[in-house]
């Protein structure tokens, strides 16, 4: 199936399960940017973990997998989650494979189908030590699964840690896993380390430059015009002073990005998340970008007004010296007038 497929099932699954809700009953959505994100996805199993990590269950995902089901036919399906519990093999809460349907046949056959469920993602890594799992969660922070929020605690195999993990043994569980592969775990391990060579793209980080509005420059131009000439600008002052402005909005959009990219810690390790260290990389980095670069902070309008204040130096020197000579020539004539007849 293709990716792209894949999420339009999902769509079509998802409209028809929010058309069956009941009055107070939550609705499934996206916001924009989470649909972009997983419309960025270039496999499945990328577009299953962006649906996870917002918080679409598994058996919607089972049921979009499902190829001998058309999407057309959903009207005669109950797809209530107790009803999705019975048909896809989940009789208990938690005791379900994660990822996969109960009756799913890995490419790798029958001796490949000891899947993780539920209740493995939290017992089988629950009560490891505060160092392995510390070790965990850098490599999912490192992978891009698992972000350092108000939930997240270093050492403690928390919800967003589940929830993150929950992305890897799903991975596993399409691929196939054996009963060894189980007992030593080397197939999750092998999967996290896959991962984190190749980490999920960030892409509702990303930014879009907009330039000043026009109307807006200009008004603020001819402000500055009007105060201090009592005139408005030629249109070659309006001209310079906007490209001034343009140009120093830019500059600080890119310095601003610059600091960001600056921020982003590309090795996290877990003795360092132990040791409270995750953060501290990113306030030195960005200083020592600071300093040898020399960096300022820019202010678009002090430059504008620094440049309008350099060109009207000569005109306000003209107008000065007109005024003086104005008062030269009134002092003349009144001292003529006040001479004896």
């Amino acid at each position: 199936m293709e990716t792209s497929t894949f999420v339009d099932r999902i769509v079509e699954i998802l409209r028809f399960v929010n058309s069956q809700q009941q009055a107070g009953q939550n609705q499934f959505t996206f916001t924009e940017e989470q649909f972009e994100t997983i419309n960025t996805a270039t496999d499945i199993n990328t577009a299953s973990s962006y649906l996870l990590a917002y918080g679409i269950p598994n058996y919607i995902i089972d049921l979009a997998l499902d190829e001998n089901q058309s999407v057309d036919t959903l009207g005669s399906y109950d797809l209530s989650l107790q009803s999705a519990m019975n048909e896809f093999g989940l009789a208990q809460p938690g005791s379900g494979p994660i990822g996969v349907t109960a009756s799913y046949v890995s490419p790798r056959g029958e001796s490949a189908t000891e899947y993780y469920t539920e209740n493995e993602l939290v017992d089988n890594f629950a009560g490891l030590g505060e160092e392995q799992i510390a070790s965990i969660q850098a490599s999912l922070i490192n992978a891009g699964l698992l972000q350092v929020d108000a939930e997240f605690i270093a050492g403690d195999y928390g919800q967003s840690t589940q929830r993150a993990m929950s992305f890897v043994l799903g991975t596993v569980n399409r691929r196939g896993v054996t009963e060894e592969e189980k007992v030593t775990g080397s197939a999750w391990k092998q999967a996290l380390a896959e991962y984190e060579l190749n980490p999920l793209p960030k892409y509702p980080d990303a930014d879009t430059y907009l330039p000043p509005d026009f109307a807006s420059v200009s008004n603020t131009i001819k402000t500055m015009f009007r105060r201090g000439l009592n005139r408005d600008p030629q249109p070659y002052e309006l001209k310079l002073l906007a490209n001034t402005l343009y140009s120093e909005s830019q500059q600080a959009y890119q310095q601003s990005v610059d600091l960001d990219k600056a921020t982003q810690q590309q090795d996290v390790t877990g003795t360092g998340l132990l040791a409270g260290e995750f953060g501290n990389y990113s306030k030195e980095n960005v200083q020592a970008k600071i300093d040898s670069e020399g960096l300022t902070q820019i202010d678009p309008l002090a430059r504008v007004q620094f440049g309008f204040d350099n060109m009207i130096q000569n005109e306000l020197g003209r107008l000065g010296e007109n005024v003086d000579t104005r008062r030269t020539r009134a002092s003349i004539l009144s001292s003529i007038n006040q001479r004896p007849q």
